[in-house]
């Protein structure tokens, strides 16, 4: 059944993705489909049935988006540069109007009784005339009923609308347009009036030039993809072009990148270390207590420490922020101070350690207890006989051989935390704001925060080519740490 659904879904979606051109996706659905057929209709076929599927849903998932974001990474890709070159070039020019002379038209904006479309009674030169997104097309005077200002009261076949009924519409007016040929058009420009526009760019495919018929300014193609004039006036949108170098150049070169990307870089490095030591010695020593045969209620002891794990991160980081309000949290009543715990920046990295060591330190209770449970009594009693206290058992045999089983996982959590997103954006925002960064930076942001917000919040907004630039030099430091990880797993296993 499953693998007649997965069949069923790819014959549907496959002729979608081929009309939309996505010929990579197509492809890929077509190639994974015949694939698990192949392995999956066969009785013999046995290891592949469990790992293919994985295989598949990883380079889905993971392969495909690390290799999109290095490209990204070497393009212009960013708000005002998401089209290709010939998209953006039509929307550009039939996007762009000129106002033709000074002078408006009244206008009266009325309901077809047939249809029950907006449409507009208009006013010009030649007389009345109704016209539409589609068309427009004149009004015999017979059918129009005139006030004494002039004003149309009634129009035969139309619903005059009321000046509130039009307010109640207006978004139906945003960049409407009445053509009336040789490209003209009346666009809306009050409740009342329209005003005669022109489009006024021309697009040479010759010259790959895009010249302002009004002005003759002449819009040449720039290694950015945008229309750019002699004077530096660019028109939007833009597209996308590949830039090389460019996005990392900016972020190693560029002051308003790097200065803020070392302190935040610098500030990730200390808080990963931190959040790991913090909460593997708290871990360790709550270890120890409750792994103490004179310790009474030990089960209960664990069960409450646990809670803070159990407990959704999101949720438990959000009361967090709360607590932490300066004028209604519950820490600033307790303490009686408005204390500026997410405003002030060494208070705000200290409220993100704290929560981090209430939140963490439960995941290194859980492995200290199991490291130090697996420990050989034989040792720790040979140690007693002969004369160790208690302080050089604990550090000479204990810590040693708790370190060493559990130096992987120690691994393994910094290069989480050194990516733990959501800690630092739920908590403070990655604020307060580094003034010298522009706004983008914060004093508490890490690299991926950081990231985020280049690529939402940089430049224009939606700056992708700059943050996965970045974002490229947060793999290759997380990576690292996973290599050497993985190193040290097997370096302990050779030990053991």
């Amino acid at each position: 059944m499953l693998l007649g659904a997965l069949n069923a879904f790819t014959v549907w979606s496959v002729p979608i993705l081929i009309s939309n051109k996505t010929w990579i996706f197509a492809i890929y659905f077509v190639i994974s489909t015949l694939v698990l057929d192949f392995i999956f209709l066969s009785k013999k076929r046995i290891a592949p049935k469990y790992i293919v599927p994985g295989v598949v849903l990883l380079l889905m998932f993971q392969v495909y988006p690390a290799f999109f974001t290095g490209y990204v990474a070497f393009t212009n890709y960013s708000n005002g540069h998401f089209l290709d070159k010939e998209t953006a070039i039509d929307v550009m020019v039939s996007n762009s109007f000129a106002p033709v002379g000074d002078t408006s038209n009244y206008m009266q904006v009325v309901r077809d009784n047939t249809t029950q479309k907006i449409a507009l009674v208009i006013q010009d030169a030649n007389g009345f005339g109704v016209g539409t997104r589609d068309g427009y097309s004149a009004v015999p005077s017979s059918d129009l009923t005139l006030n004494g200002d002039g004003k149309i009261e009634a129009v035969k076949g139309y619903t005059v609308l009321s000046e509130d009924e039009v307010f109640n519409i207006l978004d139906e007016f945003n960049d409407y347009k009445v053509p009336i040929g040789n490209d003209q058009f009346y666009s809306v420009s009050d409740i009342n009036a329209v005003e005669l526009v022109a489009q006024n760019l021309r697009y040479d495919a010759a010259k790959d030039t895009v010249t302002d018929i009004v002005t003759g300014t002449i819009y040449s193609p720039d290694d950015n993809g945008s229309m750019v004039s002699a004077a530096g006036e660019e028109i939007e949108p833009g597209w996308t072009t590949t830039v090389g170098w460019r996005n990392f150049s900016k972020v190693i070169n560029d002051e308003r990148y790097r200065q803020p990307l070392l302190q935040v870089l610098a500030w990730t490095f200390i808080y990963a270390g931190l959040v790991v030591l913090s909460t593997f010695f708290l871990g360790l020593l709550l270890a120890l207590v409750l792994n103490h045969p004179r310790m009474k209620s030990r089960k209960i002891y664990r069960t409450l420490l646990i809670v803070p794990y159990a407990m959704p991160s999101v949720l438990s980081t959000l009361v967090w922020a709360g607590m932490f309000n300066v004028d209604n949290g519950v820490i600033n009543k307790i303490l009686g101070s408005p204390i500026p715990w997410l405003s002030d920046p060494w208070l705000a990295k200290f409220a993100v350690l704290l929560v981090q060591l209430w939140a963490g330190t439960p995941y290194m209770f859980l492995i200290a207890t199991g490291a130090i449970q697996s420990l050989s009594t034989e040792t720790i009693e040979a140690a007693q006989v002969d004369g160790a206290s208690p302080f050089q058992v604990f550090s000479k045999i204990k810590l040693p051989l708790v370190l060493m089983t559990l130096a992987p996982l120690l691994i393994a959590s910094y290069a989480y935390n050194f990516s733990n997103f959501g800690a630092i954006y739920l908590l403070t925002g990655g604020g307060p704001t580094i003034i010298s960064s522009g706004g983008i930076a914060g004093h508490t942001d890490i690299l991926i925060s950081y990231t985020y917000k280049i690529a939402f919040a940089a430049g224009k907004g939606n700056d992708y080519g700059l943050a996965s630039a970045v974002s490229f030099f947060n793999f290759l430091l997380v990576s690292s740490m996973s290599i050497y990880s993985f190193k040290k797993s097997k370096t302990i296993e050779n030990m053991t």
